[in-house]
């Protein structure tokens, strides 16, 4: 919508002007001040479009208010309304680019015509503007688009490219990464531009990649200068809607090849930095700030992984709880130092989790590496960790039940050749996994298991008496009576003889 702001110092006046815009139904914004000096203010910090002003007012008049404007941005349209029809006057409004010069009291025809005229020509420059600034911005987009994803400019490129980005011969530029945690620009792109023009001016190049990203290109200032707009910039953007947001600097740039070789090293940056939290890293100073590595965290982490693998639900707290501590107590960290360590850890859960939920460690593990706040990440993580404490503990219920069942068949089927691939077979388990959580619930092999309950159940027959020797060996799945005797010998010191004789 067009903008008219109505400058003078009775209010009547104003309030007259602003009845007939709406009387006559004209498609604009109102904004009214009550002298030059307050208008010069509103101008420069907000969109106008028409300068309605009179010419006596105190502090600033109306002729001083439309040359300084008319310096300030040519395209506002300049009217002068006044009582006083001097030659001289209206001779100083053309000097200042006034559209047109009105009499009080105003001439409604006059008024509507010159209206009409004004808004039609703003509504045209507009339709242009737009439609020249939709073009350069996907010229620009599509080109520096293809700068990042492929670190390259074809040679026929690169003289459109040069006349986009550095319109300005003998000029060194600055270019600013500005990459947020949402999509911000999708939503307040409108309200970054104007923070933008405020703070950085209108040499600033804004060219939008994604809904969460975009490039600033503008001519290069002094750094400390500039570090100290664009943190008034973020602190207005984290005012009005909270977004966090990272901004890298680049070092000079004078031609694409600089370009092209600053957006890779802005690329590894963006690789390392962990979480944003409203950051400015100037791309020459990064590598001095950025700690790459911590004793303590690596030694954690190591613990951690150990504790893990011996599958100690208390150690695994103990450890992870000590890793945890010594992440959060880094000042500064690099995005992939973190991801390692941490991929280490879920390796060694991947590893030791039951096969039935790798799908689902997997599935934690894709949406952790996604993240890039330290804080949302480590959210991430601990889901995994107690995802993982869950399946142990699942599991050693299932074992134990397993082995229980496994107990039961041996006691039941003790007279039969009983072997591990025996048992693995009526359990439909892995003969390798049967042995592993056997030993582990019992603290004593399969083997030894089933050798114990055919010697216990012997030595009672034998107590009983009713069977010959060489059928009790039968009896408990020994066919070769030389080995029965030798094994019962080897557990109770006599022969099934000897003790037969002894009972």
């Amino acid at each position: 919508m067009i903008r008219i702001l109505i400058v003078d110092d009775q209010r009547e006046e104003r309030e007259g002007i602003a009845y007939l815009l709406e009387k006559y139904k004209y498609p604009v914004e109102t904004v009214q001040a009550s002298n030059g000096a307050e208008a010069s203010r509103y101008i420069r910090s907000h969109e106008v479009d028409i300068l309605f002003t009179d010419i006596k007012m105190p502090i600033m008049n109306g002729l001083d208010l439309a040359k300084e404007v008319n310096e300030y941005d040519p395209q506002i349209k300049i009217i002068i309304f006044s009582a006083y029809g001097e030659f001289e006057y209206a001779k100083q409004a053309l000097v200042a680019n006034a559209v047109s010069y009105l009499l009080k009291p105003i001439e409604i025809d006059e008024f509507r015509q010159l209206m009409d005229d004004v808004i039609d020509s703003i509504n045209k420059r507009k339709v242009l503007y737009e439609k020249k600034q939709q073009d350069d911005m996907q010229n620009r987009k599509n080109l520096l688009y293809k700068v990042l994803t492929s670190g390259r400019v074809e040679e026929k490129e690169e003289e459109r490219l040069c006349e986009i980005l550095f319109p300005k011969e003998n000029t060194i530029y600055g270019f600013l990464d500005i990459e947020f945690m949402g999509n911000y620009f999708e939503r307040q792109e409108d309200e970054f531009l104007h923070f933008v023009k405020m703070y950085l001016g209108d040499q600033a190049k804004y060219i939008g990649i994604y809904p969460n990203k975009a490039f600033l290109i503008l001519p290069y200032v002094n750094r400390k200068s500039l570090e100290e707009q664009l943190k008034k910039l973020l602190r207005d953007i984290k005012t009005q809607t909270g977004d966090e947001c990272l901004i890298l600097i680049s070092s000079q740039v004078t031609e694409i090849h600089d370009l092209i070789e600053q957006l890779k090293r802005m690329n590894e940056i963006h690789m390392e930095v962990l979480g944003y939290g409203d950051q400015i890293i100037a791309v020459a100073d990064y590598y001095n700030r950025t700690e790459y590595y911590a004793a303590d965290v690596e030694i954690a982490s190591k613990q951690l992984v150990t504790a893990i693998e011996s599958k100690n639900p208390d150690l695994v707290r103990e450890q992870n709880k000590k890793f945890i501590s010594c992440i959060c107590s880094l000042e500064k960290v690099s995005r992939l130092y973190i991801q390692n360590l941490l991929y280490s850890i879920v390796k060694a859960v991947y590893d030791i989790v039951p096969g039935t939920v790798y799908e689902k460690v997997l599935i934690l593990a894709e949406a952790l590496f996604q993240e890039n706040d330290l804080k949302t990440m480590l959210k991430e993580y601990e889901r995994i960790i107690e995802f993982m404490m869950d399946s142990l503990e699942n599991e050693k219920v299932d074992e134990s039940r397993i082995v229980q069942n496994i107990k039961n068949l041996v006691e039941k089927e003790y007279m039969k050749d009983i072997s591990l691939n025996y048992v693995a077979d009526k359990v439909n388990l892995a003969p390798a996994y049967v042995s592993y959580i056997f030993k582990k619930e019992t603290n004593q092999t399969l083997v030894k298991f089933i050798t114990d309950v055919k010697m216990q159940k012997a030595k009672q027959l034998l107590e009983e008496g009713n069977l010959k020797i060489v059928q009790i060996g039968r009896a408990c799945g020994y066919g070769n009576q030389s080995y029965f005797n030798r094994l019962f010998k080897n557990y109770y010191g006599v022969t099934p003889k000897q003790y037969r004789e002894k009972v």
